[in-house]
Order: structure tokens, then sequence, then C-alpha cells
């Protein structure tokens, strides 16, 4: 079965703008289908909503984050 890359970025809206704060790319690591990785990011951004950051799923990332790397 062949695994098509995907990008997921988790966002952050502050008084000073949107923030990217991860990513994840189905595939990179280990092969996963397209339900187990949507799971995955679900259980991520419930992670980062019990902290208090109120994460939301983009499939584009800030340029700050683009230039990091």
């Amino acid at each position: 079965m062949k695994y098509t890359f995907m990008t997921i970025y988790l966002n952050l809206r502050t008084s000073q703008g949107v923030e990217t704060v991860d990513q994840f790319t189905r595939g990179e690591d280990a092969p996963q289908t397209p339900k187990e990785f949507r799971k995955y990011v679900n259980s991520m951004i419930k992670e980062y909503h019990l902290t208090g950051q109120n994460v939301y799923k983009s499939t584009r990332c800030t340029k700050e984050w683009k230039n990091q790397g």
C-alpha cells in the first residue's frame, strides 16, 4: 500500500497573531492510514488543550515556521 505524505500544522491564535506550535506528517516516520493519522493528531490537540493552549488544525503554517528550517 502506498502512503502519501500529508502535513498538518497546529496553530495557536494569540493577541499578537497566529503562531504555529507543532507539525505532524503522515508517512514520514511510520506508515499510518489516514484514520490512524487523524486519530493521532486529534489526541495531540487534546493534549495541547489540557495545557490551556487552544490550538487548531491547519494545512498551512505561519511564515515564521516555514523560515525556521
